[in-house]
């Protein structure tokens, strides 16, 4: 990406995401946005509560009447392993956490569980992770310093598994590893942690800023943050806090948390800024492949992101000037549909393929051995009855040629023949040809020569020719 495309937020390739809806939620701020697993329903929660909106339809969804317990500040979408069902889970101002779920009766929402954690400090962030016995634990982490993980178990009910209290970090950003870990990020100090399961600290770097937010991508094995100085920073989950590169934006009016994800399978880095526009940069190169226009100006900080079936979905807020109520965008990509196949020959070899390749040769082999079996005896006598043939060919071949050379040796030697001498030479050499002709054509026909049928023929009268003996001799 050159100075100047950077430098006037210009694109570095044709538009690809496109605007599928725009929403005005509610006067007041929204601090999070939440795309469901199954891609059905948003959910946008901040100063005026949660909201839910079918994507599909854009229309508001119903939501039953429950206590209100201060703003929203996160939330995320849950789901265990044995049912589809998902659930709501956010965070509020006041250290309450709260689960909404959908009704299969009414379709409304309802609140099934919600506690208020510790001394009641603002919940700063939330994730989740399905347990293999069923349950949800969800990792909190509140201005307190506190962070810790709970179970919600089969019958609705919170259970605690550890609490920690960091000593100078305020966590900013929780996030589950593949193992049950957890990566904490600290919002002032921009520190980076690493707790095991019983809360303990094993890895803990510096990243040399702020963190305003930050996403984890455990298959390519990166973290973005936020750095909240000219945009955003990628670092590696084993490195030592080295950097890999920055996603740099236009130079921000006001140093403000901006949030930041993944998309397309971790592809590119998405995230927002105080100018009215929503970033999308590659990743692997940290050029900026598109801009999307939220607003004509103000802060767009919240955003999310979901990848699914081969589609990235954007979804942006800012509040509204003054009290117009917030608007919602809603972008989308189909990534999947641009991609190559690729050829057959790169392919690892796959079970299927080889146990069809062995089930042909099987097939071959049966078939090879039936035809061995029944038609042995065909193929024998056609074999034998080609090599006669090609041996009689052969052999008149050769003695034609013999003979056409015993007569142009008669025709043009020096060698003179007088009388009943020179008849008789000619005689035997004409006869000789007729006979070679005669084998030649047998030959060419396929037919067999027998010894018995040729060594006789006939004159044009009916008298029988002898052609072994001189016709001087007959008769």
């Amino acid at each position: 990406m050159s100075f100047l495309a950077n430098f006037f937020n210009k694109p570095a390739q044709p538009e690809r995401y496109k605007l599928v809806a725009s929403l005005n939620a509610y006067s007041g701020s929204v601090h999070a946005l939440a795309i469901s697993n199954d891609g059905h329903i948003l959910a946008s929660s901040g100063t005026e509560g949660i909201k839910f909106w079918d994507v599909q339809s854009r229309k508001e969804l119903t939501c039953s009447p429950h206590e209100c317990r201060g703003t929203v500040s996160c939330a995320v979408w849950a789901t265990t392993r044995q049912t589809t069902a998902e659930m709501l889970c956010y965070g509020t101002g006041l250290g309450y956490i709260v689960f909404v779920r959908r009704s299969l009766i009414d379709k409304t929402f309802q609140e099934i569980c919600a506690r208020r954690l510790g001394s009641g400090f603002e919940i700063t962030c939330l994730s989740w992770h399905s347990s293999a016995d069923g349950n949800i634990r969800i990792a909190v982490g509140t201005r307190d310093k506190m962070v810790q993980v709970l179970i919600l178990n089969a019958n609705l009910q919170l259970q605690s598994v550890f609490a920690v209290q960091l000593e100078t970090t305020i966590p900013k950003s929780v996030a589950f590893t593949d193992s049950r870990d957890i990566y904490v990020f600290g919002l002032y100090d921009g520190n980076f942690m690493k707790l095991n399961e019983e809360g303990n600290v094993i890895k803990e770097i510096n990243c040399q800023s702020v963190i305003g937010h930050a996403a984890v991508h455990q298959k390519h094995g990166v973290f973005v943050i936020d750095n909240a100085i000219d945009g955003f920073t990628l670092y590696r989950l084993e490195g030592e806090g080295e950097s890999v590169r920055t996603f740099t934006t236009a130079v921000p009016s006001m140093s403000v948390p901006k949030q930041v994800v993944f998309g397309e399978e971790g592809k590119v880095v998405i995230g927002g800024s105080d100018n009215g526009l929503v970033y999308v940069f590659d990743r692997k190169t940290g050029q900026i492949i598109q801009t999307l226009r939220h607003a004509d100006v103000g802060l767009v900080q919240t955003i999310t992101g979901r990848d699914l079936d081969g589609r990235c979905t954007i979804t942006s807020a800012s509040p509204g000037p003054g009290r117009r109520k917030t608007t919602i965008k809603m972008w989308a990509y189909d990534y999947a549909a641009q991609k190559v196949p690729e050829s057959p020959l790169k392919n690892h070899w796959s079970l299927l393929s080889i146990l069809m390749i062995l089930t042909q040769l099987l097939a071959l082999l049966v078939m090879s051995v039936f035809l061995l079996v029944n038609y042995k005896d065909r193929f024998f006598d056609t074999a034998v009855n080609h090599l006669q043939y090609v041996t009689s060919a052969t052999a008149a071949n050769d003695f034609s040629r013999h003979v056409k050379a015993a007569m142009m040796f008669e025709d043009y030697s020096g060698i003179k023949t007088e009388g009943r001498t020179k008849g008789h030479a000619t005689g035997d050499i004409r006869l000789l040809q007729e006979l070679a002709d005669k084998l030649m054509e047998l030959a060419r026909a396929g037919g067999e020569i027998d010894e018995d049928e040729h060594q006789e023929d006939y004159d044009n009268e009916g008298a029988k020719v002898n052609y072994l003996v001189a016709p001087e001799q007959q008769g």
